[in-house]
């Protein structure tokens, strides 16, 4: 190995030695100008494949944004439903609680409705009652 630089060397003392100062300085000025040429072009090579990564990461962020904004309306339409439905609700509650309190009171009331109504239900009433209850949801009470 140390043939070979002692080898490289000499040739290149020759090489500096038959060739005039100005022509080893043009050539060290164009090798540092290619270098500097290569170094521009590698830099914009990289500045264009980030400006291509922005516009794409961009057009992926538009895409999210117009996701987010539907399931956001799609969120507040549903809530506001859901609100709808849950007053409604509240409202039904309500009159069927007086009603229930309004027969009460009636069977407290009136004796004859107090018979009637502790007489037993029939089984195909009875039968008929649940299974109303079952189709509404309401199987609790």
């Amino acid at each position: 190995m140390a043939a070979l630089i002692l080898n490289a060397w000499s040739w290149a003392r020759r090489l500096v030695a038959a060739l005039p100062f100005e022509a080893i300085l043009m050539a060290a000025a164009i090798g540092w100008g290619g270098m500097q040429t290569y170094e521009a072009t590698r830099a914009e090579s990289r500045a264009d494949d980030l400006k291509a990564e922005l516009s794409t990461a961009n057009a992926v962020n538009a895409g999210l944004e117009q996701v987010a904004y539907y399931y956001g309306s799609q969120m507040r339409r549903l809530s506001a439903a859901l609100e709808a439905r849950e007053a409604s609700r509240a409202i039904d509650d309500k009159s069927i609680a007086a009603a229930r309190a309004a027969a009460r009171q009636l069977e407290r009331d009136n004796a004859s409705t107090a018979d009637w109504a502790g007489r037993p239900v029939p089984d195909d009433a009875a039968q008929w009652l649940r299974a109303l209850r079952e189709q509404s949801g309401d199987a609790s009470q």
